[in-house]
C-alpha cells in the first residue's frame, strides 16, 4: 500500500499564495478565472517558493511514521498545470519538496486528471480535488479531500488504523 499526498493546497499553500497574488478570492472547487490564472503566469517561478500550508509538516510526519511502522510507500503525487503556460512548474514543484521534504519522491500525474493511473487497490490519496478523490475511488483506493490537517488526522487513524 502507498500513501499518495498532493502537493498543492495540501503541503504547499498555493491557494492562500494565488489569492494574495490577484487580490481575489475562489472557493475550493471553482476553476480560476483566466484573467487571474493569466496574472499567476507572470510569476513563472510561482511553485518554487510557495510556503508550506498550515499543518503540512504534522501530516508528513505521520504519514512517516505509518509508512516506518508497516513499510507502506509514501510519495507526493503532484500536476502540471493543464494549459502548459508554466514551463518551470515541475521542476520547481520537485525542488520545493526536496527542500522541505528531501525525503519523499515526486510523482506527476502528469496532470490532474490523470492521477488515478497511479491507484492500485488500498492505495491512499490525501488531495484538495474532490474530482481527484472520487476517481481514486473509482480505482480502487482510499481517498480524503484535504482542507485542514485535523480533520485529515481524524481521517487517517480511523481509516488505517
Amino acid at each position: 500500500m502507498n500513501i499518495y499526498l498532493d502537493m498543492d493546497d495540501v503541503v504547499a499553500d498555493w491557494m492562500a499564495t494565488a489569492r494574495e497574488m490577484v487580490k481575489r478570492d475562489w472557493n475550493y472547487g471553482e476553476r480560476i478565472p483566466d484573467s487571474d490564472w493569466q496574472k499567476l503566469q507572470t510569476k513563472q517561478r510561482f511553485y518554487r517558493n510557495l510556503p508550506k500550508k498550515p499543518g503540512a509538516d504534522e501530516l508528513v510526519q505521520w504519514c512517516r511514521d505509518y509508512r516506518d511502522r508497516t513499510g507502506s510507500g509514501l510519495f507526493f503525487l503532484t500536476a502540471l498545470p493543464h494549459d502548459y503556460t508554466m514551463p518551470f512548474a515541475a521542476n520547481d514543484k520537485v525542488w520545493w519538496a526536496h527542500e522541505h521534504y528531501p525525503d519523499i519522491t515526486v510523482f506527476f500525474g502528469p496532470f490532474s486528471y490523470d492521477k488515478w493511473r497511479h491507484c492500485k487497490p488500498g492505495d491512499v490519496l490525501i488531495d484538495d480535488r474532490t474530482s481527484n478523490c472520487d476517481e481514486w475511488y473509482r480505482a480502487g483506493g482510499l481517498a480524503h479531500i484535504y482542507r485542514q490537517w485535523p480533520e485529515c488526522k481524524i481521517w487517517l487513524e480511523e481509516t488505517l488504523k
